[in-house]
């Protein structure tokens, strides 16, 4: 059982092999950022007074840097590649460099996260998933009308927040899409079966 690279865990029954090297990585990608987010939403985002306390404070900066590491770790997971995995790496580390500088710019901060975002999007399109495509980017037009626009007052950003929470499904099956996850899913669905005999 174990020489096909299957696992066998009481703690999760159902992992029956290792996921694709692109799961984990929009996997480590949720994980590493949703503290952050959580800890500027919930703690200190409706305390600080809005203005510069608000958008110069470090859980803020933390959330913004923590918004780059995911969008790093998307860019392998909807292209399977290192080399382009590298590329939106130097990106997002010169992003996150500029969220440690004494003077924070909104602009160029929101600037910078839609870059990313763009570029660990468009393997997708690369890749030719194009109703998948217009699936993430229908949620993100959203997304950006209720962040821009704030539609509904105050609760525009908990509902983008609602919204964007639609999106891990989307990204987890551009990552299970690529070619290069399915002979890992093709081990697991053996394994299953193989502990099923």
């Amino acid at each position: 059982y174990e020489k096909f690279g299957c696992i066998r865990s009481t703690m999760f029954p159902s992992l029956h092999a290792l996921p694709p090297l692109p799961v984990l990585a929009a996997t480590a990608g949720f994980i590493l950022h949703t503290p952050f987010s959580f800890m500027y939403h919930w703690k200190y985002a409706h305390r600080l007074p809005p203005g510069l306390a608000r958008i110069e404070h470090w859980s803020r900066r933390l959330d913004h840097v923590f918004m780059h590491v995911i969008c790093t770790c998307m860019s392998y997971a909807t292209s399977g590649s290192w080399n382009y995995f590298l590329a939106c790496a130097m990106l997002n580390a010169d992003c996150i460099y500029r969220q440690f500088l004494p003077e924070v710019r909104p602009r160029r901060n929101l600037i910078r996260i839609g870059l990313s975002v763009i570029a660990y999007t468009m393997p997708i399109l690369w890749w030719g998933n194009v109703i998948l495509f217009g699936k993430i980017y229908a949620i993100l037009l959203i997304c950006a009308w209720l962040f821009a626009g704030y539609p509904i007052g105050g609760w525009s950003h908990s509902v983008f927040h609602a919204t964007i929470a639609l999106l891990p499904p989307l990204l987890m099956t551009a990552a299970c899409d690529l070619s290069s996850s399915r002979a890992q899913i093709q081990t697991a669905a053996m394994c299953a079966v193989l502990k099923e005999t």
